[in-house]
């Protein structure tokens, strides 16, 4: 009698446990069905979800040159010069319309596997007057991030109400329309980055050429203030690179529109003088460096491809003079680098904006 009990305990504990474990399994399938599911919904643009998905592919450590910004600074920042003519291993991980509130989230998940010897920080949000952000800009800049912590903190910061946070940490409330817009390259893991192949380091060519006039500037230091919340994130990064040890370099970008931008960045040069941060103005009129309003800009604010060159050249050349930057070419931990630039430079001849392409004479 009292071993036919105890077997059919045993027998109810191992159906139990079978449940459980089938339960269990049961519950992991499901959640990487709905993980896969709105992976696929997120829209797969190269401006801010691929860079930040991509960045976790790159190998511990190897990143020496990280940029966080806005679009001036993926389509002007190009990571192909920076390697071909320095061997400076760059990143771009940067977004569209990229406020500061998200770069410091961004660059808290950043840091979590890469310790870059100088982060470059674009200074063009000093020139947002927006308190939030838009929801297709939350999605581009936020939806990437893996870290729990620094997703949600990136999302409240963009939202003016914090209770709509959840909506976006699910992902289909804010996503369930895009089914109609899904394509072939959303099923794709890791995303395809544009086309641009997996060695791809976040730098964005922008194709076109608008002419320009050099702007006229009459420089003074006034100071006009920058948008209240811009200022508080801004602090925060600068403390968090004085925190991490890490060399941090204010960089505004060269921009036909900048006759309206220097008194904001006068104000923002002060409050990184108070942390201790240096940088360059790229459109300081003393700085000539072969810079062409005429043919190197895409529109009134984008370097294209020509420009890109050109600008690359000259930030190279001051980042070797300012930091201790290895010369990374020949090192197998970098082969990643030299293939995406080789891949560039092949295409080069073919961007319209190249200046490379001229009409055959017949």
């Amino acid at each position: 009698m009292a071993e036919a009990t105890i077997q059919q305990n045993t027998g109810r504990k191992r159906v139990l446990a079978a449940f459980w474990a089938r339960l269990v399994c049961f519950a992991l399938l499901t959640l990487a069905a709905l993980w896969y599911t709105a992976y696929v919904l997120i829209p797969k643009h190269d401006y801010g979800v691929c860079s930040m998905m991509h960045y976790y592919r790159q190998p511990r450590d190897t990143v020496d040159v990280l940029a966080v910004g806005t679009s001036i600074a993926y389509a002007g920042i190009n990571t192909n010069v920076l390697w071909e003519e320095y061997g400076i291993a760059a990143y771009d991980l940067c977004s569209a319309e990229q406020p500061f509130w998200v770069t410091y989230y961004t660059l808290q998940e950043a840091l979590k596997t890469q310790t870059p010897r100088v982060i470059l920080l674009d200074a063009k949000p000093a020139m947002y007057t927006k308190d939030y952000s838009k929801r297709g800009r939350i999605i581009m800049s936020t939806f990437g991030i893996r870290s729990l912590d620094n997703r949600l903190g990136a999302i409240r910061a963009c939202l003016e109400d914090p209770a709509d946070a959840m909506d976006y940490l699910l992902a289909f409330p804010v996503l369930h329309s895009e089914y109609k817009k899904v394509g072939l390259g959303n099923f794709a893991y890791p995303p395809e980055n544009g086309g641009r192949g997996g060695d791809w380091k976040g730098f964005i060519e922008e194709d076109a050429v608008e002419q320009h006039s050099k702007p006229s500037v009459v420089w003074n230091n006034v100071r006009r203030s920058i948008n209240a919340r811009e200022e508080e994130y801004v602090r925060l990064i600068f403390s968090l690179a004085q925190e991490k040890g890490i060399p941090l370099m204010l960089v505004a970008m060269p921009n036909p529109d900048y006759a309206n931008d220097h008194m904001y960045f006068n104000y923002l040069w002060s409050i990184a003088g108070e942390y201790g941060v240096t940088g360059i103005n790229y459109n300081d009129p003393s700085l000539r460096y072969g810079l062409r309003y005429s043919s190197d800009f895409a529109d009134w604010q984008h370097l294209n491809v020509k420009g890109s060159i050109t600008f690359s050249r000259k930030l190279g050349e001051d980042l070797k003079a300012l930091y201790d930057l290895p010369d990374r070419r020949g090192d197998p931990a970098y082969e990643s680098w030299a293939a995406a630039a080789d891949a560039w430079f092949e295409k080069l001849p073919t961007f319209e904006s190249s200046g490379m392409i001229t009409e055959e004479i017949p």
